[in-house]
């Protein structure tokens, strides 16, 4: 079964999100959900990453499942000519960047759970991430939430890249310029799930990929991760949210700062460096 919007409980539904102008053009078969163990990818036709992959995660059924590399494969029903293959990942400092992660649909039974790990591997799940990307920052935003939130069991992740039409192109080792595959600009989250006292409550954050800060590792060091209000992911994606899911977020009213001292189009953001960073409550 995949993503399933009620998971977190018939009192709070999170549906997926409709797709909006560029993005719903983009669209693969309309806009199709394509359903894996316990999540779920849209996909967009021109740069053949997903549109968002879109998981349901239980850590009190969590299933150790070793991780093994031989389990990369091309979805059939997504087809090969709408999936950056492995030719893109080989021979350089591009990872194979999971958007829904390995160990999160990693729960359940035992066969589920093994089901679930394969499907994690399939290549309309990964994007190209440089390494240190993959293997900083990135791999570490989710356990820093996860760390914030250790009573709550059920979650619900969404997370995708965000596009720009001037993104860089990359055709791989061997490849010729024109292939038309490009290094996202950078990465959204959104983790949905109910605090202690049964509300619905939400986090969402951003991260830039700017390939160029990657030949310093000074630079690198210096690569933000921001937690944002759920509008500015709509922003940036043009995803739409069910609205009751915007009130969820704990930025939501918090006041526009950067609007008000006439940077109109820069979102709020609150800097994160630690766990502790994260803002869960509004008050």
């Amino acid at each position: 079964m995949g993503y399933d919007p009620v998971f977190l409980g018939e009192r709070h539904e999170v549906p997926l999100p409709v797709l909006l102008g560029k993005t719903a053009e983009d669209a693969l078969e309309n806009g199709r959900v394509y359903d894996f163990t316990h999540f779920s990818i849209v996909m967009n036709k021109r740069r053949k990453f997903a549109v968002y992959s879109a998981a349901c995660v239980d850590k009190s059924r969590f299933v150790n499942i070793p991780r093994t590399n031989r389990l990369w494969h091309l979805d059939d029903r997504i087809g090969a000519m709408n999936q950056v293959g492995p030719e893109y990942y080989a021979q350089n400092d591009y990872d194979k960047g999971h958007l829904t992660r390995r160990r999160d649909v990693c729960w359940g039974e035992r066969h589920e759970a093994e089901k679930a790990n394969r499907d994690s591997f399939c290549y309309a799940n990964i994007v190209l991430q440089h390494h240190n990307f993959n293997t900083g920052v990135w791999n570490c935003l989710e356990d820093w939430i996860l760390n914030r939130m250790e009573s709550e069991k059920k979650l619900i992740v969404f997370t995708g890249p965000i596009f720009r039409e001037d993104d860089e192109e990359y055709c791989g080792v061997q490849g010729q310029p024109g292939c038309q595959v490009k290094i996202p600009f950078g990465f959204w989250k959104s983790v949905f799930f109910v605090d202690g006292q049964h509300r619905l409550k939400s986090l969402s954050f951003l991260i830039r990929q700017s390939p160029e800060r990657f030949n310093d590792a000074c630079e690198y060091r210096r690569l933000q991760t921001y937690q944002v209000p759920l509008t500015t992911i709509t922003r940036e994606t043009e995803l739409l949210f069910k609205h009751t899911l915007y009130e969820a977020n704990p930025l939501y009213f918090w006041p526009y700062r950067l609007a008000a001292a006439g940077c109109l189009v820069t979102p709020e953001r609150h800097l994160i460096t630690q766990p502790a960073d994260i803002i869960m409550d509004r008050e």
